[in-house]
């Protein structure tokens, strides 16, 4: 899937954060969990493109999508990756 996130939306979202919100766009990767990712994970996610990881709003956009809805996906990252000490 392409454009998951509506483009316009997300300039829109942009646009308006607060500068304190140090809001940029990233690439979000979708894991099935239900646990925290190992320092190997992390590390090949990273490679793979990864800005965050989480285990929900992938398959939540999806669907919005399939139902043809506009969708503007929002994250607050709470908690640095395992092995970002090592970059």
């Amino acid at each position: 899937m392409t454009d998951a996130y509506d483009p316009a939306l997300r300039r829109l979202a942009l646009a308006l954060a607060p500068k304190e919100l140090r809001a940029r766009p990233g690439v979000y990767v979708g894991v099935g969990g239900p646990s925290y990712e190992t320092p190997a994970e992390c590390r090949l996610l990273r490679r793979l493109g990864a800005d965050a990881v989480g285990m929900s709003t992938v398959s939540e956009a999806s669907a919005a999508r399939h139902l043809g809805l506009r969708v503007l996906g929002l994250s607050l990252i709470t908690n640095s990756a395992p092995g970002d000490d090592d970059d």
